[in-house]
């Protein structure tokens, strides 16, 4: 395969069928580890929300988030580095070794930030993965349309952790999903939460002792009964050692 394109594919690009099909399938082998998509993009010519974040992580990845525009344009910096990957027989610059990340299922989950409560804003919504035993870490976002991720990507997570089990053994890089982010106040000011992970091999419930409900939160104590929740695409955005 070699690329070519005749015009721009991505946000607010001219995304013809023909190349949009052509830049799905480039995407499509791309390695994760080279900035490529976690789950397979479908080649049908329609330029949607997976397309277009697959085109940002790639640009993320090779060249900053100044540069991450989420399109491809003919000739121009994305489309020269991406061709690059449909030559199969090219043999491009080394890419430091990185030790193949075995399967578990048991993992701790960690927010970003340390309060106890929190609302809508900032860094609120990233998360980290980390398998054990095995320390590897992917981090995610949990990405309420239409709400961009906010940058710059953290990169040490401080907050409250749990610790929790898939019901199939899976790489860090897997939870990729629909998520709800759940919170109930209860008597005496005493908040349950749980996030909602709805994975292929079956709905996790991950308990959470952080909370939508609280003094920084979204909804603030009351008499007690109150409920909120945030849900959208649990959105894998960079292996922990890989963020930019």
């Amino acid at each position: 395969m070699t690329l070519s394109i005749r015009a721009s594919v991505g946000r607010r690009g001219v995304n013809q069928f023909a190349d949009t099909v052509e830049i799905q399938n480039a995407m499509n082998l791309v390695p994760l580890d080279d900035g490529g998509s976690p789950v397979p993009l479908k080649t049908d010519g329609i330029c949607g929300r997976k397309t277009v974040d697959a085109i940002e992580r790639f640009q993320i990845h090779h060249f900053g988030w100044h540069a991450a525009d989420g399109l491809v344009e003919p000739g121009k910096w994305t489309f020269k580095r991406l061709v690059l990957y449909s030559f199969p027989n090219l043999e491009l610059p080394p890419q430091p070794t990185r030790r193949a990340e075995p399967r578990s299922t048991k993992f701790i989950i960690m927010r970003e930030n340390s309060r106890e409560s929190f609302g809508a804003s900032n860094h609120d919504y990233y998360f980290e993965i980390r398998s054990v035993p095995h320390n590897f870490a992917s981090v995610y976002y949990l990405e309420r349309r239409p709400i961009a991720k906010p940058r710059p990507i953290p990169t040490k997570f401080n907050g409250h952790f749990s610790i929790f089990h898939t019901k199939k053994p899976v790489t860090t890089k897997e939870f990729q999903c629909q998520a709800v982010f759940f919170s109930r106040e209860q008597v005496d000011r005493q908040v349950d939460s749980h996030l909602s992970l709805f994975l292929d091999s079956g709905v996790v419930q991950v308990p959470m002792q952080s909370h939508l409900i609280g003094p920084n939160g979204m909804v603030r104590f009351s008499q007690g009964g109150a409920s909120t929740f945030q849900s959208g695409t649990f959105a894998f955005v960079s292996l922990a050692d890989q963020v930019f």
